[in-house]
């Protein structure tokens, strides 16, 4: 493999290249529930992103319209803390 002498990367197998390159961790994310609706729109524009460069997909405008949105109710939040 092409990691580099330093690491006797040459005498790896992909496997075990891919274990060196690889951090597992032992954690996990729970969603903040207030952010339910956010999380829905941008999974909704990342799974269309295939389609993204094909033309009639203006997902930049709907993920920049969804940042705009996510940042007015942090505003919004913070205001009432």
């Amino acid at each position: 493999m092409a990691m580099g002498a330093e690491v006797g990367a040459e005498d790896m197998t992909i496997a075990e290249t891919a274990r060196h390159m690889a951090r597992m961790r032992d954690e996990s994310f729970k969603p903040i529930p207030e952010n339910v609706d956010i999380y829905n729109k941008l999974y909704e524009e990342y799974s269309r992103l295939h389609d993204f460069g094909c033309g009639g997909n203006p997902v930049m405008k709907r993920l920049k319209a969804t940042k705009a949105e996510a940042g007015r109710s942090t505003e919004a939040a913070s205001t009432h803390s």
